[in-house]
């Protein structure tokens, strides 16, 4: 082995070892830290951290440890030297830096507590001796105040400014740690990354290509080619915040995508960012984007990715999303900027310099709406982001006198007169069941329409119709949707109904309102449950969507039970109070400015904390730098709040296999229980979610077995308790028989 200090070491096939120094180590870090900081000109503060990260490599306890003719197996501590370096040398401008280097392998941790692993307790921490042996390697004499400051700032710098330039950076130094990490000890893998996918500019033109082979030659594709013209236009204005409202149906799809890309063009922004609230829609935008861009320009990352997309190449990219389009989700976005884990946190200083389109703005999450807009204010204002919000219903996000300090800039509308666009498009009459109806009832309605959606608040009131729908007719002719259905029983399902109406056949769907947000069907009625009004004005979405009749059927309706308590029920009672005063035109733009009003002052004074900031992150983001709880706001900053199992169903022969392959895993010779990312990827197109409370019924009746006995991976084994018609039903008579025997 060589004498200078190492900072890896690997073993070739051939059995000979291989050094990565120390020295070589800081040095290539430090080079890609300044390299990615410099979009938003952190640049000098990106060399301090990634010079000192591991600084404490150089004490002798982790020179034996790494050192394989030693074989000495001990637990080493050596990201606390370089944060306790960085306080001694800078003093208390240093603490923020402190928190990137101490957490660059376990995640940066709480400020102050009695906790071992927070901040303020490693710096009193005993460290092994390294001042001594640390490359000479010249930083800067001093940190000044100016340098925390992004060289795009456009409003005040403040506390939580301060703690977002603290993700920032701990993303540049993870991300810049792992890469050249990876170089060394996987070069082949570092290599694929090196592939470039095409310019924005090459991407605009083949956007402008296809955008050519569009015809205009009905009244609804005439409207969507204006509204197309009218983003290109507006995408030559100032970067910042846009609003595109446009009634669902108009193509937003395309022109925001239009606009994306020729404002990246016009002012050399890298990349697009698409964010969708649900994974049940997401998918279908990326394949719109794969067929008409380049598939790996195009990267798709979420949680129910299908396997068969997923390249080696963007499998790489969706760990520090290094693509020029990104498809994610609202969870995915919004958490990850909350989050406290290098795994979550190293894309987000590539999220600089981008053109960021919300799809189904008013799908923020409400009771986090005041940190979900603070993340958008800050990278609009500070790194160089344009933001663009999209939706039919375009919540009043900019309204200080509901948002106080949380509301953004007025934004610039796309659409010079969206009003008139609403009334030029509006393709669906409104009615309202005034009188709550029974599920019978409810079913001897829907019974009577050959082809009908019917959207409901909860996976039970979807249950319940369908059933009861059944009585009148075969099975062939109705569909339930719900996420009970397993992600690759939804795509069976959807992919039937779809050719029912094509067709012209009998297609009677109950569904809860997962077919709300872009699920593209075309129904000529469509019931909705009462709830909020952008979720009716989700549902109208789907009725006479092309345009293929003069007017569609929407139906508001009263069902058995209430919507749930909480934000469903609140936002249904702002929606009955808007139906009632605007009985006309329930669904106009000043209906929904109206709703919206009412909804969030509602949430804002609904309750002793802050409705729309319902676990105080805001206020936990603006504390003494010192004292920046970083692992709790981790913890708390969750848009899926309630605790949620996975559970694996045998959906047909492919479910069957897949979790057949999953147990052979169990027996693998060299590594007994290791499943790789791929297999991963495959099961999650086969689970399904369940609360607690049924996840531990299940457990205690033996529905579910837990495979491999580490409660990793649970098995569905009573297939009676998942249909073909239903999914996954906890009530089904079977079930509920087998548990008054176990009693």
């Amino acid at each position: 082995m060589c004498t200078e200090l190492l900072a890896h070491v690997k073993q070739d096939d051939d059995g000979q070892w291989h050094e990565h120094t120390l020295e070589t180590h800081l040095k290539g870090t430090a080079k890609l830290a300044e390299e990615f900081a410099s979009v938003f000109g952190l640049e000098i503060l990106a060399e301090i951290v990634a010079k000192a990260h591991d600084y404490g490599k150089a004490s002798q306890k982790f020179q034996d440890r790494i050192n394989p003719e030693l074989h000495v197996n001990l637990r080493v501590d050596h990201s606390t030297a370089g944060a306790q370096f960085l306080v001694e040398r800078y003093g208390e401008a240093a603490y923020p830096l402190a928190y990137i280097v101490a957490g660059h392998h376990g995640g940066l941790p709480n400020g102050k507590d009695e906790n071992k692993s927070s901040l303020s307790q490693r710096l009193k921490r005993h460290v092994e001796e390294y001042r001594s042996r640390i490359p000479d390697m010249p930083l800067p004499e001093k940190i000044f105040p100016a340098n925390f400051l992004p060289r795009k700032m456009k409003g005040k710098f403040t506390l939580y400014s301060l703690q977002f330039t603290v993700r920032m950076l701990y993303s540049v130094l993870t991300d810049s740690d792992f890469l050249d990490t990876e170089a060394f000890m996987n070069p082949k893998q570092s290599a694929e990354r090196q592939r470039r996918a095409e310019s924005i500019t090459n991407l605009y033109t083949k956007l402008e290509q296809h955008i050519a082979t569009l015809t205009s030659d009905t009244f609804i594709n005439q409207k969507r080619a204006r509204i197309l013209g009218w983003c290109k236009e507006k995408a030559r204005q100032e970067p910042g915040i846009f609003t595109l409202t446009v009634p669902t149906g108009g193509g937003k799809t395309i022109s925001s995508m239009a606009f994306a890309l020729k404002h990246a063009q016009q002012y050399n922004l890298r990349r697009v960012i698409y964010v969708i609230p649900y994974t049940s829609i997401i998918t279908q935008n990326a394949e719109v984007f794969r067929r008409i861009l380049d598939d790996d320009a195009v990267l798709e990352h979420h949680s129910n990715l299908d396997p068969k997309l997923a390249t080696a190449h963007n499998r790489l990219a969706s760990q520090n999303w290094d693509a020029p389009i990104i498809v994610t989700t609202n969870v995915q976005f919004f958490e990850s900027f909350y989050h406290n884990r290098s795994s979550a946190c190293r894309k987000l200083h590539n999220v600089a310099d981008s053109v960021l389109i919300f799809d189904e703005a008013q799908m923020f999450p409400p009771e986090l709406l005041k940190p979900t807009l603070a993340v958008i204010r800050e990278l609009v204002n500070n790194y160089g982001c344009t933001a663009v919000l999209c939706t039919a219903t375009q919540p009043t996000l900019t309204d200080s006198s509901l948002l106080n300090k949380a509301a953004l800039e007025k934004g610039t509308e796309i659409i010079p007169n969206p009003q008139q666009l609403y009334e030029e498009l509006r393709r669906v009459d409104v009615t309202v069941h005034d009188e709550p109806m029974s599920y019978k009832a409810i079913a001897q309605e829907i019974a009577k329409e050959d082809q009908i959606l019917v959207i409901v608040n909860t996976r039970k009131d979807a249950r319940k119709i369908f059933e009861q729908l059944l009585t009148y007719h075969p099975v062939h002719e109705c569909f339930h949707l719900s996420t009970m259905m397993c992600p690759a029983h939804r795509s069976i399902t959807l992919k039937a109904i779809r050719a029912c109406l094509e067709k012209g056949m009998s297609c009677r769907v109950v569904s809860t309102q997962l077919i709300e947000a872009g699920v593209d069907v075309d129904f000529p009625v469509v019931w909705r449950a009462i709830a909020g009004l952008d979720s009716i004005a989700q549902a109208a979405g789907r009725c006479n969507r092309e345009w293929t009749r003069e007017k569609g059927r929407l139906v508001v309706f009263y069902g058995e039970r209430k919507p749930p308590p909480g934000h469903l029920r609140q936002a249904a009672e702002s929606g009955e109070r808007v139906l009632k005063q605007y009985q006309a035109d329930p669904l106009s733009l000043e209906a929904v400015e109206r709703y919206f009003n009412d909804f969030f002052w509602k949430r804002s004074h609904s309750a002793s904390r802050d409705g729309l900031d319902r676990k105080d992150i805001m206020q936990m983001c603006k504390v003494d730098p010192k004292h920046i709880p970083f692992r709790d706001i981790a913890r708390e900053f969750k848009i899926i709040d309630e605790p949620t199992y996975s559970i694996l169903i045998p959906y047909r022969a492919e479910g069957k296999q897949v979790i057949a392959e999953l147990e052979k895993c169990r027996f693998h010779t060299e590594q007994p229980g290791y499943v790789n990312q791929q297999l991963r990827k495959t099961l999650q197109r086969y689970t399904v979610q369940l609360r607690e409370c049924v996840f531990r019924e299940f457990r205690q009746l033996s529905v579910i077995e837990d495979i491999f006995d580490d409660e990793q991976f649970w098995v569905l084994r009573n297939s009676d308790v998942y249909t073909e018609n239903i999914g996954l039903h906890p009530e089904n008579p079977v079930f509920m028989k087998i548990e008054s025997l176990i009693i």
